[in-house]
């Protein structure tokens, strides 16, 4: 009889108690960020209908989508045709965003910002810092062209970082409205812009050399000088950028320039003709956030102006931003603090548990937490629990400390024992 796997399927994970702390730490310190900016914050689906998930948007995502067949009847009837499935797991969380949006737009707030955090699915090959089930933490302003709305969302991503002591970013910054400009220079076809930004998207994952073999089975034949000096630099000539698109280079100037003001001594703000992003709903300006020591970028977002309509609705302004939650927890690794409960409360026999649970529910109406030790043990095991829990006091109420009205608190870390009263006890506890 084979045996079940004990291990979760390729590219999930299991989080350990302590890891779980972690992480909840520092999205609670991303929404306060978040939440200092004024964005409200929202929860969408986990699931969509695969409507929401294709035909405009997604780009190479909409391949890796994990797909949910269809129930009963539905998938019955659907047996030989070319779909079985109608439902499918998100792999971002702005095509949501932008259901959720035309959906609720009769109350919500306009301009409209929101942050949103949690999982999202996608079926690509799992390996370090890359997964099919990974967190993303958004920020998006809905309802504004103003490229105020790309400093303020890179700003809070920027405060983020600072609040997290991270190293300062560099902050990448683009125009797809520039890149289709340079495709005109280039005699790329219209058709075949996005397929360019795809394989431009490309560079950092698979060098210069490998983009231009796509470049050129794209173009039907090698690229031209110019694309392939522009290629293996990922640069260009500040005048021919404005020459080729002269407002909306000056709006990026704008945006780096203004960021460079907010934060003077903190990242580093250039424009990169050669970043892409991957993602067709992107129709202006797009930015990525990234470290030297990290491979990939530790967030990046864009403009999609008009995703709404999508889904019938009027053309809408909007930019957001995502932090690489994964990749971010990698670079936090050990330097979150994962601090156990305030004490342990031991229970000396059963007929002191009653008194034990009164004395823990009072310590929490005060704000400590205190975990009382399940089922019946030796004080040595109970200690010894305490201990593993990382809490900093175990507690004993005895006999003789009823007797007292008091309580015996043993701090962990050096051995010290107190005998309390009760508010004394609340006092070397806080």
């Amino acid at each position: 009889m084979s045996e079940i796997p004990t291990a979760p399927p390729s590219g999930f994970r299991d989080f350990l108690p302590e890891a779980c702390l972690a992480r909840a730490r520092v999205i609670d310190a991303i929404s306060r960020v978040y939440r200092s900016y004024g964005f409200s914050q929202i929860s969408t689906s986990a699931v969509e209908d695969l409507a929401v998930l294709t035909g405009k948007g997604g780009g190479e995502n909409e391949k890796l989508i994990f797909k949910i067949l269809k129930r009963g009847d539905k998938l019955a009837s659907a047996q030989g045709s070319s779909e079985l499935a109608d439902l499918g797991l998100r792999f971002d969380l702005t095509l949501p965003l932008a259901r959720y949006y035309s959906r609720h737009r009769g109350v919500l707030p306009s301009p409209f910002k929101a942050f949103a955090i949690g999982p999202v699915w996608r079926a690509e090959r799992a390996q370090k810092g890359r997964y099919r089930e990974f967190y993303q933490c958004d920020a998006d302003i809905l309802g504004s062209e103003s490229s105020c709305c790309e400093i303020e969302v890179i700003s809070a991503v920027l405060s983020v970082f600072k609040d997290l002591a991270l190293p300062a970013p560099a902050v990448l910054l683009n125009d797809r409205r520039l890149l289709f400009a340079l495709c005109d220079r280039w005699r790329v076809p219209p058709d075949k812009r996005g397929d360019f930004c795809i394989a431009l998207d490309k560079l950092d994952k698979t060098g210069p050399d490998a983009v231009l073999r796509e470049l050129g089975g794209l173009l039907g034949g090698a690229a031209s000088e110019e694309l392939r000096t522009f290629v293996q630099s990922g640069t260009a000539d500040p005048a021919l950028l404005s020459a080729a698109a002269p407002g909306h280079m000056a709006n990026l100037l704008a945006i780096r320039d203004g960021l460079a003001k907010l934060f003077p001594d903190y990242g580093s703000f250039a424009v990169s003709p050669a970043l892409a992003r991957g993602l067709d709903y992107y129709t202006g300006t797009i930015y990525e956030l990234r470290l030297a020591t990290s491979a990939g970028s530790l967030g990046g977002g864009g403009r999609y102006d008009g995703l709404t309509e999508k889904f019938g609705g009027p053309r809408t302004p909007a930019c957001g931003i995502s932090i690489g939650f994964e990749r971010l927890m990698l670079l936090m690794e050990g330097n979150v603090k994962v601090p156990g409960p305030d004490a342990c409360m031991t229970v000396f026999s059963e007929d002191l548990r009653p008194a034990c649970l009164r004395l823990a529910a009072q310590l929490r109406g005060r704000g400590l937490s205190v975990d009382v030790y399940p089922g019946a043990a030796k004080l040595k095991t109970q200690f010894k629990y305490a201990d593993s829990r990382k809490a900093r006091f175990a507690l004993v109420l005895g006999p003789e400390e009823a007797a007292q009205e008091k309580i015996k608190a043993k701090e962990l870390a050096t051995g010290q024992e107190y005998l309390l009263k009760l508010d004394e006890l609340v006092e070397r506890l806080a």
